[in-house]
């Protein structure tokens, strides 16, 4: 079976709701300024967590 190109991935539309709904996860979760990621964890080629420590020491999780 040969393999299909695509020149833009934006109009794969098996790409595009996924992406949307990772950007949406991050604007829903309030991350203190200041925050650093201490831990990225991937499965199988995907981001499904991130660990973030705040300036005061607290630690939050974001999962996707």
């Amino acid at each position: 079976m040969p393999e299909e190109l695509i020149e833009n991935p934006s109009d794969n539309s098996a790409i595009e709701p996924e992406a949307e709904e990772k950007v949406e996860a991050e604007k829903t979760i309030q991350i203190p300024e200041g925050s650093r990621v201490v831990t990225i964890i991937i499965d199988k080629g995907e981001v499904t967590e991130k660990i973030y420590q705040s300036p005061d020491g607290d630690r939050i999780i974001v999962k996707y």
